[in-house]
């Protein structure tokens, strides 16, 4: 197990993860770890809005002893339109706190907390076993600046208050100065992030672009990364392998167009959603590059020029990349198979099929 953590100055932080062997039911990640004391130290109020729980009882029990010391603990999560939660221990958080959903609009995708209106934790990860339990490869962001903080409060309230997807108001903030770096924020579906700065970031790249992402199908994107590959920007992208399944993952567009896609093998998922541009930007949040993240669910987005920053996730990512065989660049390895590590042991339906690990015929060979 790898861990990156680097500090930007006193007040900013970026967390990202290489997948463990297995799921936890245990905080296991750096970024978890971080998240526990953020908790524990809280003093007056804890916001957050997640996608949901499951085995994550460390949390789950800081929060509680939080909220009877006296700190007001606020929830938003999300539901279908059965109310039925996708992680099975969400149901918990309603035990204990005021936790509102919203089974109308698409999914509430956001993975972020706002402690004291003055430190933001974010990212790409879940409160899961997979997700802060460390089977899958994440990257969180820490940052100490009220204003910051502020922004993501007041973007909590629009969906506390039971505004969600289409209903909220636009809300997007650029170029916000901190100790370190510049600071853009960016929340679907309203913002039209892919058009506001993703596609620029693209467009204006000159030496590298690295991608690790989950889900890739976002057709101007994928035509924007081309484009950028023609006029000599090396671009890298490591895709998840359950997420190359999709039938309208890109990514046997891009590697026909010159593109390197590794497709991973790690059997946890590669679940960042980030780019990385020049040593200069990094994009970061919940946001897939899909036509639904950036239209139509609720989503963060946090682009950062930090040059530091943006050299220790290339190292990261290259790091991860150095560990996917080569044939991977051609081929697609089965998420739920022996040539998948640990997948036929982890008790994850890898593949979706309603089969688990031994279950699976690809785990019997």
């Amino acid at each position: 197990m790898l861990f990156f953590a680097l500090l930007l100055s006193a007040k900013e932080y970026l967390y990202i993860h290489i997948p463990s062997d297995l799921p936890s039911q245990k905080v296991a990640t750096s970024f978890g770890k971080k998240l526990l004391s953020l908790i524990e130290n809280s003093q007056n109020e804890i916001c957050f809005a997640i996608y949901g729980l499951r085995g994550q009882n460390e949390i789950l029990e800081a929060l509680v002893n939080a909220q009877k010391r006296g700190v007001k603990i606020k929830g938003v999560v999300d539901s279908d339109s059965h109310d039925k939660n996708y992680y099975s221990d969400t149901h918990k958080l309603y035990s204990h706190f005021k936790i509102v959903s919203d089974h109308k609009s698409y999914i509430m995708h956001n993975k972020f907390f706002i402690f004291d209106g003055k430190i933001l934790w974010s990212g790409s990860s879940n409160i899961s076993d997979t997700g802060t339990g460390g089977y899958n490869a994440n990257s969180s962001m820490v940052i100490e600046d009220k204003k910051i903080a502020a922004i993501y409060l007041d973007e909590f309230y629009q969906m506390y208050d039971g505004k969600f997807g289409i209903w909220k108001e636009e809300h997007s903030f650029e170029n916000i100065k901190t100790d370190e770096s510049v600071v853009s924020i960016y929340f679907s579906p309203k913002s039209k992030t892919y058009d506001k700065t993703i596609k620029n970031l693209v467009k204006n790249a000159k030496e590298y672009i690295y991608i690790p992402i989950f889900y890739l199908t976002h057709k101007e994107l994928s035509s924007e990364l081309i484009n950028a590959r023609k006029r000599g920007v090396d671009i890298k992208i490591i895709l998840d392998a359950s997420a190359a399944r999709n039938r309208y993952s890109t990514h046997k567009l891009l590697r026909e167009n010159g593109i390197m896609v590794k497709v991973e093998n790690f059997g946890g998922k590669m679940h960042a959603k980030s780019m990385i541009v020049d040593d200069l930007y990094i994009v970061s949040g919940s946001m897939n590059f899909t036509k639904a993240g950036n239209e139509k669910n609720d989503e963060n987005t946090i682009v950062v020029r930090n040059s530091t920053l943006a050299k220790q996730y290339k190292n990261y990512f290259l790091a991860l990349w150095n560990l996917i065989p080569n044939k991977y660049l051609h081929k697609d390895p089965n998420p739920e198979s022996l040539e998948s590590l640990n997948s036929c042991i982890d008790g994850i339906d890898n593949d979706f099929d309603g089969k688990t690990d031994r279950n699976d015929e690809l785990c019997k060979q």
